[in-house]
């Protein structure tokens, strides 16, 4: 025999135990827990649970009650945390609805002079010592558009002609 046989084999009972009584088992938490899906979902959390405990501990004398108990503590977990969840909720929606009865402090907002990071930029970025030859921010926050280069010559006539005033043609 080699040394994965043991293994192997508690794998196989594990997997027997499995077949045979995951149906009572979900059964159990279906009626605690009145959820179909989560109680085949708490189920199987107890079944990997089993497959990482059972092979430093052995198989438990009740290996059915052993699952079914480990499912339910797993669900009593869960539906503790839930609980807490909504309880912060509520507190959460108590406090919000107080904050909202709340008269804002004016005066304070006003006295800084800046209270938006956005604003702050835009002031900053905005700032005459920035930039010397250009006083207006629109072409930074816009995007590029081809009418927006300097109109270069192309060739030597049209060097010649950039500095002619444009001669228009009688209609």
């Amino acid at each position: 025999m080699s040394a994965t046989d043991p293994h192997q084999a508690l794998h196989r009972t594990i997997e027997a135990v499995w077949r045979m009584e995951s149906a009572r088992v979900i059964a159990g938490l279906t009626r605690l827990t009145r959820d179909v899906g989560l109680a085949e979902d708490l189920a199987q959390e107890a079944l990997v649970a089993a497959l990482e405990q059972w092979p430093q501990s052995g198989i438990p004398d009740n290996p059915a009650a052993w699952l079914t108990a480990t499912a339910k503590r797993r669900a009593i977990d869960l539906f503790r945390r839930n609980a807490v969840a909504e309880r912060k909720h509520q507190e959460l929606g108590r406090d919000l609805a107080t904050l909202e009865q709340t008269v804002p402090d004016l005066t304070s907002n006003l006295d800084d002079p800046i209270g938006d990071d956005l604003l702050r930029l835009v002031f900053i970025s905005c700032h005459p010592i920035l930039s010397t030859r250009r006083t207006d921010p629109a072409p930074a926050w816009r995007p590029y558009h081809p009418g927006d280069r300097p109109r270069l010559p192309h060739s030597r006539t049209d060097h010649r002609s950039a500095h002619r005033p444009r001669q228009t043609h009688p209609r």
